[in-house]
């Protein structure tokens, strides 16, 4: 077995076909975002998973305690009390794949698998006149081989994933954190300026994905088909950030509202800044969106020339040019980066700051020196 078999997703024109749904590609990154603290659910699942290593170890070993093998299969079925929280796990049969790895992680496998290793042994012991003409001995059963060969992938397919998954949850949440905290560092929201900044935090990032391609429907209303690529992941690390990369081709990207500090997928080049959510304040004893809600304290949209964004974005840019020439270190840069987004918030919320302070608070002196107290 190759792959884990409910772990598939069609792309066709910027949308991704999962679950019998079709959502924006980039959706599914943005859930990453929100959910990451939200219940968990990366610890929860790697709770279940750091006694595994013990059994990959036997199996690389070439033996089997065969009540191991059980326990390591009773603590993944364990992993689907967490794991439908996480989408898109929650729309893709969790419950065929429970039953798989109950059915797969039972005694008698575990039971043909020590059988399989004792039968290699036995080849292993041959002597030189048997290995010279090929004498195998009567253990030797290629149908049980090729069962057992055909069996032990899968175990080791499914430990991988699943070993894998919490530092994958985690791994990829951080980078796409980061990348969210860089967005307005571009001149314009749209793939040629947003690509490079993904491309330095994500690096590069190949991982294996089997490909094929098949006849879809357009939506489920739809009477004909269309051709869609469906994409099989070894891994939940490579489907997060291969629906990032294909709703950044596409436009899309995950934003932070300012307001209630929620992430949402932007599918346009605006300089938007807040969600559609409903806002954690009230106006007038109602609530509102958070869109709503800015607008009622008179924090509109910000036009890509508003001059918070543009000293901003000119500052960042000077920090990153004196990094790359090493006239201040990489600590520093990271430090002052982070003191003037801290600024741009404050003037985002106070319009007397914004007029008055934040142009002296930004300038590359007083930024500086605020950044050696902060380090010291």
């Amino acid at each position: 077995m190759d792959k884990i078999s409910f772990f598939s997703a069609d792309y066709r024109d910027g949308r991704v076909h999962i679950g019998g749904k079709s959502y924006p590609a980039g959706t599914f990154a943005t859930h990453l975002l929100n959910q990451f603290y939200e219940n968990d659910t990366a610890a929860r699942i790697g709770v279940f998973t750091t006694d595994n290593w013990q059994l990959e170890n036997m199996l690389k070993l070439g033996y089997l305690n065969i009540p191991d093998y059980v326990k390591a299969g009773e603590r993944m079925v364990n992993i689907f009390t967490a794991l439908p929280w996480l989408k898109p796990f929650n729309m893709l049969g969790t419950n065929d794949e429970r039953n798989r790895i109950q059915e797969l992680f039972s005694e008698e496998n575990g039971e043909t698998i020590n059988e399989y290793f004792s039968r290699r042994a036995k080849i292993g012991e041959m002597d030189s006149t048997q290995a010279m003409f090929h004498h195998l001995p009567k253990e030797y059963d290629k149908g049980f081989f090729d069962q057992a060969e055909t069996l032990l992938k899968e175990v080791n397919n499914t430990l991988k994933f699943y070993d894998t998954l919490s530092d994958d949850i985690r791994n990829a949440f951080q980078k796409l954190r980061t990348f969210t905290t860089r967005v307005d560092d571009a001149d314009r929201l749209d793939e040629e300026h947003l690509l490079p900044i993904a491309l330095e935090v994500f690096g590069s990032v190949p991982f294996p994905v089997t490909t094929e391609y098949v006849p879809i429907k357009k939506t489920s209303k739809s009477v004909t088909t269309i051709l869609a690529r469906r994409l099989y992941f070894d891994s939940y690390y490579s489907f997060v950030v291969t629906d990032f990369f294909e709703g950044l081709h596409h436009g899309h990207y995950p934003r932070q509202c300012v307001i209630c500090n929620k992430y949402f997928l932007m599918t346009s080049a605006r300089r938007q800044q807040y969600c559609n959510g409903i806002a954690p304040y009230e106006v007038r004893g109602r609530k509102t969106t958070c869109r709503k809600y800015a607008a009622s304290i008179n924090r509109k949209e910000l036009a890509a020339a508003d001059p918070v964004v543009d000293i901003y974005n000119r500052r960042c840019s000077a920090i990153r040019t004196e990094k790359g020439r090493g006239t201040i270190t990489e600590t520093f840069a990271a430090m002052s980066t982070e003191l003037a987004k801290e600024y741009k918030f404050k003037a985002l919320q106070n319009t007397d700051y914004a007029n008055g302070q934040y142009a002296l608070d930004m300038s590359r002196e007083k930024l500086y020196a605020e950044t050696d107290k902060r380090l010291k």
